[in-house]
């Protein structure tokens, strides 16, 4: 399903939802975060980003990259674009908003509202500064939120740029459109989705947790800087580092080349049960790559469109000894040594 537009019927704001069949459908914004884009999710990308780098790009763009069969007429479904070393990641609105105003059940029941935050939350007056607790009338209707939960909406609340992004989704509803403005944060955010070449189509995301890059109003005195979401331990940068500073780049990068796979092809022979040919090439190009730039796992695989061929290929060329004989082969080419390791 994709969210196109948002209409105005009756006086009320409806969300145009095209179907897979490629009919119409007319959905209840508050229902919005029960979408879920039609792509598979098997590749993962997690990244350290700063919101004030991803930038608008066209809703075709999206569509046309996941092959979803459905020509946007307009951009009146925003669509970011990100870039993190070599990988560009383009995200819906719809699947950032779901990500950032949690719990969906209960934020998107007042996202689509004038002043829905103030309809949702009230301000609590502590010694060091300004918490937030849910109206009771909204306690009664849903589920308890967990401590997580609540931190994000004191957030929301208390911080000039969160609360614009809260109050632009209805803005931009009101004219049509299914976006906002984006928060000044620094996050850790993990992406799913589908990766074609080196552009990754988000299906979901989920923000780990963020730093703010802003101070909050004057009237909510002291507030955390930084927010844990999740609950899991995650690294503020992309991913754990394993880097071998003994590698250096060859006349085509990291990536192994033509001349040197020439002298590495003997060591996959065909007929085995291990990768060989140009599978086996990636992969060893794709180990290379993580290990002399120290990028993290989740970056290797995901550049082969896996959630752990790359990583476990390595640990089975390690245990049988074939990385050392690969990476002193590679080696010995770059630095122009005549003779070379087999």
């Amino acid at each position: 399903m994709w969210l196109e537009s948002i209409e105005r019927m009756n006086g009320n704001l409806k969300g145009k939802v095209i179907e897979g069949d490629g009919k119409n459908k007319w959905i209840d914004l508050k229902s919005t975060w029960q979408l879920k884009m039609p792509i598979s999710s098997r590749s993962k990308f997690t990244a350290a980003t700063n919101l004030g780098d991803w930038r608008l790009a066209e809703a075709a763009d999206y569509l046309d990259t996941a092959g979803l069969g459905h020509k946007a007429t307009d951009n009146s479904h925003q669509v970011y674009a990100i870039h993190h070393q070599d990988f560009r990641l383009v995200v819906p609105a719809i699947v950032f908003c779901k990500a950032l105003f949690a719990p969906n059940a209960t934020v998107f029941e007042y996202l689509y509202r004038p002043s829905g935050i103030d309809l949702l939350l009230a301000p609590v007056s502590q010694p060091a500064g300004m918490t937030v607790t849910l109206i009771p009338r909204i306690i009664r209707q849903h589920e308890p939120i967990a401590t997580p939960g609540m931190a994000r909406l004191q957030w929301l609340y208390c911080f000039p740029s969160a609360r614009a992004a809260f109050d632009s989704v209805y803005f931009n509803a009101a004219r049509g459109a299914i976006g906002l403005e984006l928060p000044r944060i620094y996050a850790n955010i993990s992406f799913r989705g589908h990766l074609l070449e080196n552009t990754l189509v988000v299906s979901s995301l989920t923000l780990n947790r963020f730093k703010t890059l802003e101070t909050p109003f004057g009237w909510a005195g002291e507030q955390p800087e930084e927010y844990e979401l999740t609950g899991e331990n995650v690294s503020s940068h992309l991913n754990p580092v394993l880097k071998n500073s003994h590698l250096i780049e060859g006349t085509a990068g990291w990536g192994v080349s033509d001349f040197e796979w020439s002298h590495l092809e003997h060591l996959f022979p065909p007929g085995n049960k291990r990768a060989t040919g140009k599978r086996a090439r990636d992969l060893v190009s794709a180990i290379v790559t993580k290990l002399g730039s120290g990028t993290g796992w989740s970056v290797a695989n995901a550049s082969l469109g896996t959630t752990c061929a790359v990583s476990s290929y390595y640990q089975s060329c390690l245990r049988s000894d074939r990385w050392q004989r690969i990476e002193s082969t590679l080696m010995a080419i770059r630095k122009g040594n005549s003779g070379l390791s087999t």
